[in-house]
């Protein structure tokens, strides 16, 4: 089966013949006014956080967009995205809200916004995180959000007050991907379960982004390493993993795929389940194979 994987792989980056896109001079005016629109609707954010109002992002958000909130199942469609922050909205009494952007990647018709957060409740509750969105950019540099997902970037120890769950089950399914992303797919999943820091780590370009579970963003290949190596050091053994597609764009020099996963592992004496969502941009590099240039991986917590 590995063999197989590997040839697939192999027969993958043989067979590609996509060119990347350079970017030429006159986009760079364009993508300052995206970083713009960016830093503006980050701010309305914020607003709406403070002042319990969906109703000023709502125009923010595409109707069929998802939301991945850590901890929360998938959230499909605005109006259920709405049912989602109104509860939160209540529940939170907001004293401090920053967002700061650190990343945005411009395609022809997408781009990927990531950042960092902090938010202070009046009952003196600090979470800070980081967020990964996709937006779609239009003709006009008119950006909706299609994407949203955020984490933590630390292990919240009662995460109840995060779980919405008046908000109605997103009825997805498994789409059928691209076969090279498909064949990497398969791969990656081999190396889950080989748990070898360095296979895992190969899997991203060199100067990958990855927004890790309950943990600070990892960047560059080297980190990813060690990144790795700390989190196979917990005697953990995966028995099963399944990694579920529900969407994927393609963009100018690879895909951006939006899934589910659920891992079965055992310890000595004990064994779970943990699922998740996340979305991961995979970039087509100069050698034609696929690496993961930005990911951000989310849990859901089951009470």
């Amino acid at each position: 089966m590995k063999s197989y994987l590997y040839c697939a792989v192999l027969a993958v980056v043989l067979a590609s013949c996509i060119d990347t896109e350079s970017r030429l001079p006159e986009e760079e005016g364009a993508n300052v006014l995206i970083e713009e629109q960016l830093l503006q609707n980050s701010q309305k954010m914020i607003e709406a956080a403070k002042t319990k109002s969906f109703a000023k992002i709502s125009n923010l958000y595409d109707k069929e967009a998802m939301l991945m909130a850590e901890y929360n199942p998938l959230i499909t469609t605005r109006d259920n995205i709405k049912v989602y922050y109104e509860e939160i909205f209540g529940r939170e009494d907001v004293k401090t809200y920053t967002r700061a952007l650190i990343d945005t990647l411009v395609f022809e018709d997408r781009v990927i916004e990531i950042g960092l957060f902090t938010k202070v409740l009046d009952s003196s509750d600090v979470y800070r995180g980081k967020y990964f969105n996709v937006w779609k950019r239009d003709s006009a540099q008119h950006l909706t959000l299609l994407a949203e997902a955020f984490g933590y970037l630390h292990q919240v120890e009662a995460p109840s007050p995060l779980v919405v769950h008046s908000v109605a089950k997103a009825e997805v399914e498994a789409i059928t991907i691209p076969w090279e992303l498909e064949a990497y797919n398969a791969l990656n999943e081999t190396n889950v379960i080989d748990r070898i820091p360095e296979k895992s780590a190969n899997a991203y370009s060199v100067d990958a982004m990855y927004l890790p579970f309950a943990d600070t963003i990892q960047s560059g290949r080297s980190v990813l390493v060690q990144h790795y190596q700390d989190y196979y050091r917990h005697p953990a053994k995966i028995d099963s993993i399944q990694v579920i597609p529900f969407a994927v764009d393609t963009v100018d020099n690879g895909y951006i795929r939006y899934a589910g996963f659920y891992v079965d592992w055992s310890v000595p004496g004990f064994s779970g389940s943990t699922a998740g969502t996340g979305i991961s941009y995979w970039r087509r590099e100069e050698d034609r194979s696929l690496r993961i240039h930005r990911q951000i991986g989310l849990h859901i917590h089951r009470e």
